[in-house]
């Protein structure tokens, strides 16, 4: 009976120790990457996915790209056609986020006349609406992306 009791205290007293080491290792490791990361010199990082040079070929043309999503709400515009310096750009049927289509252009610096037409719910009048913007292109400017969703469009 009392070497059962000592079994039973001393395989209680291993356990107890083991977890006490593998909780004092595991908390040094962690507390050195918590003290690596607040150390660094870099803790945000913003991370810039265009060009880094002109394109190739000539270094003076400017890489432009329209992207055209429709309106995501619901009953929203659906867009017709667009037009980007005179250029018609095919459009697909609409997927599920809206998506229809997209142009590249490469342009000089200079100003282009962006048209888009949207087509608004039977109940509204009227029912086609005509938009346009005009986009200048800095000598500058290495890419330039325009987003077209439903009415409006924003320009980086």
């Amino acid at each position: 009976m009392k070497q059962a009791r000592l079994t039973q205290i001393l395989t209680l007293f291993g356990t107890t120790c083991c977890l006490m080491a593998s909780i004092f290792i595991f908390r040094s490791k962690s507390q050195l990457k918590i003290e690596e990361i607040f150390n660094s010199k870099q803790i945000v990082q913003n991370t810039y996915l265009g060009p880094t040079s002109p394109v190739l070929g000539n270094p003076k043309l400017i890489l432009v790209e329209v992207i055209i999503n429709d309106d995501p709400a619901l009953g929203g515009v659906e867009i017709q056609n667009v037009e980007f310096n005179e250029t018609s750009i095919p459009l697909k049927p609409r997927d599920v986020y809206g998506f229809r289509g997209q142009g590249s252009f490469q342009l000089p610096p200079g100003k282009y006349k962006l048209v888009w037409t949207v087509n608004r719910d039977k109940s509204v009048w009227p029912r086609s609406v005509s938009h346009e913007e005009l986009v200048t292109l800095s000598p500058r400017d290495l890419w330039v992306q325009i987003t077209i969703q439903g009415e409006t469009a924003s320009i980086r």
